[in-house]
């Protein structure tokens, strides 16, 4: 009988995970590099990341404050509350029209709800004058975005993707990650002089330029409307091809 001890069962298991670590790290940038549906679903993950940073980092950070005088943030629980709250019935709802609509269109009005998100700083960047309503209708758009990345968006993925589907969920993970990482960084990096219109006066005393960050997501919302289309193109004549060949994915 052959025997173990725990050292080597230990150095096994490093092993193991390291294989698979390296595997799945293998598929992600594989799927990427070389299936073009990928580089066109790029856009989906990232307009989810650059709002939930533009949300969590600018809105809750800054604009909760000066909108509501709330210098002690007891607002922003109640209304990061609403985003949750939105998104589950959300979920619900939208796996219904699903179902009757198909996904693509339930995308689409995730898209749209993130540019909802971000427009009213565009139109009405005075934010001092805002209240309760404009600012639980953003947090509830974000919500209803949030709930098509969360639920349709990966569904999407495994329709596209049914062969890689441990990478293509890994590439929603580190698209989105790339996205939010740069959403936070953003408007550190484009400062100004002044407080007024879009140039906003953090609460630390710093000037920062957010006109740029909100440009950002309105191209990369057009992005991902466009390039959702494109791979939703791709896909259908992967399927037709395969179909005619007698191999259905």
């Amino acid at each position: 009988v052959k025997s173990y001890d725990k050292k080597s069962i230990e150095v096994s298991l490093e092993e193991e995970v390291d294989s698979s670590y390296t595997t799945n790290v293998s598929a992600t940038l594989r799927l990427l590099r070389h299936d073009p549906k990928m580089k066109y679903m790029f856009g989906l993950n990232a307009i989810f990341g650059l709002s939930a940073a533009f949300v969590n980092s600018y809105v809750n950070g800054e604009v909760v404050e000066i909108a509501l005088d709330d210098e002690d943030n007891k607002y922003v629980g109640y209304l990061g509350a609403t985003t949750a709250g939105v998104a589950a019935v959300s979920s619900l709802l939208f796996g219904f029209l699903c179902k009757k609509i198909g996904k693509g269109p339930v995308l689409i009005l995730g898209v749209f709800a993130f540019l909802g998100v971000v427009l009213p700083f565009l139109v009405y960047p005075e934010v001092e004058n805002w209240g309760w309503p404009l600012l639980i209708m953003i947090y509830s758009l974000q919500g209803i975005g949030r709930a098509t990345f969360e639920g349709t968006l990966r569904a999407t993925f495994a329709d596209f993707f049914p062969r890689e589907k441990e990478g293509a969920f890994a590439n929603i993970i580190l698209q989105n990650g790339l996205a939010s990482a740069i959403g936070y960084i953003l408007p550190y990096i484009f400062t100004c002089t002044s407080s007024g219109g879009y140039c906003v006066e953090y609460s630390n005393g710093s000037f920062h330029n957010v006109l740029i960050f909100e440009v950002l997501l309105l191209f990369v919302a057009t992005f991902a409307i466009v390039g959702y289309w494109r791979a939703s193109v791709l896909f259908r004549q992967e399927y037709l091809y395969f179909q005619t060949d007698g191999v259905l994915l």
